[in-house]
């Protein structure tokens, strides 16, 4: 069965009675080629374990499945797991969890489907809330090797922006912490089906966390300078440094004057150190 085929895909979404859903931000991959080229992008070996968000019709799915060693794929759509029996028929290393993946805990996951070993995430992030998946994956504390995922082009070029860039926000610091985004290429509006209004572009991330500050500590703060972009570092550091944002900044040589976007994340590191090492 191809999936990847608008006539298939249609007809078998009819028999079906299903149509895609715009609440879950349904628009599914019709190119064989670009599917190749994501699992390609993804570099797996046989030994590899991947955590896929959104199963789809499973174009994706069975890329990957040919890849790696075992595929966990987690689905929130109901409707589309009575075709997966059809579309993954054959897959003896996929298995497909019913759910909203920003509910999952993901090291509980990774325990019981990987027996704790490390991970790659793939999937073609639905865009309304790519940025919290994103997050919620970082921020999981689970031994994810790296990231490989459809993102809009707009997010891709946020992800891929430096300090004092305009698009430089929460959370491009945030996943600078953990490593470099890359793009790997776009997708054109037109490989997909029904056609989004956006472009869309492949984005991966090999995880590489900052050692000497801990997560949670750098998260906070960066979650703290961004809260007012339009405010000064000084200002929206106040509550989390309880008096003493002005010492901290002067002793990181930080200009109190300074916005968010125009630290990098070493400066976020040493403010961080400074809040919650120095105690």
């Amino acid at each position: 069965m191809n999936v990847t085929s608008p006539r298939e895909i249609t007809c078998l979404l009819a028999e079906s009675g299903l149509s895609p859903l715009k609440k879950f931000g349904q628009n599914f991959l019709c190119d064989e080629n670009v599917v190749q080229k994501i699992a390609d992008g993804a570099t797996l070996f046989p030994q590899d374990f991947v955590l896929e968000i959104g199963t789809g019709l499973g174009a994706l799915t069975r890329a990957l499945s040919a890849r790696a060693k075992k595929v966990v794929s987690i689905e929130i759509d109901r409707g589309l797991l009575a075709l997966h029996e059809r579309t993954l028929h054959g897959l003896s290393n996929v298995t497909v969890l019913e759910g909203d993946i920003l509910k999952f805990d993901l090291k509980a996951l990774c325990g019981a489907q990987f027996g704790g070993a490390p991970f790659h995430v793939c999937g073609n992030l639905p865009y309304y809330i790519t940025s919290k998946i994103l997050l919620h994956i970082l921020e999981s504390g689970a031994p994810v090797r790296s990231i490989t995922a459809m993102v809009q082009k707009e997010v891709a070029q946020r992800l891929s922006a430096r300090p004092g860039d305009t698009d430089y926000g929460a959370l491009t610091a945030s996943c600078l912490y953990f490593g470099k985004p890359e793009t790997l290429f776009t997708v054109s509006r037109n490989c997909f089906y029904p056609a989004p209004d956006v472009d869309s572009a492949i984005i991966r991330m090999e995880l590489h966390p900052i050692s000497g500050v801990p997560r949670e500590d750098y998260t906070a703060v960066v979650r703290a300078a961004f809260s007012m972009r339009r405010k000064t570092i000084f200002n929206n550091l106040k509550p989390l440094a309880k008096g003493r944002a002005k010492s901290i900044l002067e002793s990181c040589k930080i200009d109190p004057n300074a916005r968010a976007q125009e630290l990098s994340p070493a400066q976020f590191c040493d403010i961080a150190k400074s809040i919650f090492q120095n105690l």
